[in-house]
């Protein structure tokens, strides 16, 4: 069994523990940084991507900074969630391909990419989690292995997924609070 596998929804329904965290801690070679690496895994497998990157909202929750990556480079950039890109994330909900972006920008009209996006020459996809209403981050997935229709049946999919995840990173990160809080 992979760690995805073991932590899913309905292991948490069943178990004694009355959250993520202590699920996380019951179970062998866990931890809550692999379940950000899971979240990123899960998207890109999805879409054959062979890397990704997960970005949250910092602790003063003025930026998205990456916290979690798989074959992509560590960066220091940081996203302020006032930038263009932040809003149009939240306000549309929408996937952005980035590649279509750059071939016709009127489809994303309002959009412009931060420079950091722009020289990742792997970047493909940008995947929001949404949550309450709220942007708590997002995913960024490089370019499928192989050649990859991205229709709405694709989207709507990853939407749904990131959703999902959205509400894990959420949990885990009032769990990580919560054990902060009681050192």
């Amino acid at each position: 069994n992979t760690v995805a596998s073991v932590i899913s929804a309905e292991t948490i329904r069943r178990s004694p523990d009355r959250n993520t965290g202590e699920v996380l801690k019951r179970t062998p070679g866990a931890s809550l940084q692999e379940g950000k690496f899971i979240v990123i895994r899960g998207l890109a497998d999805m879409v054959e991507s062979p890397a990704g990157a997960l970005w949250l909202l910092n602790a003063e929750h003025t930026h998205f900074v990456q916290v979690a990556r798989w074959n992509v480079p560590q960066s220091t950039a940081m996203e302020p969630l006032t930038s263009v890109l932040a809003q149009f994330m939240k306000r549309t909900g929408w996937v952005i391909d980035i590649k279509e972006f750059q071939s016709q920008p009127q489809r994303y009209e309002g959009l412009s990419l931060p420079d950091w996006l722009q020289e990742l020459k792997q970047a493909w996809l940008l995947v929001p989690l949404p949550i309450g209403g709220e942007q708590l981050g997002f995913v960024l997935l490089a370019q499928p292995r192989t050649e990859l229709e991205l229709n709405w049946e694709v989207t709507d999919l990853l939407k749904t997924a990131a959703a999902q995840a959205a509400s894990f990173l959420a949990q885990m990160q009032a769990t990580e609070a919560l054990l902060e809080s009681r050192k």
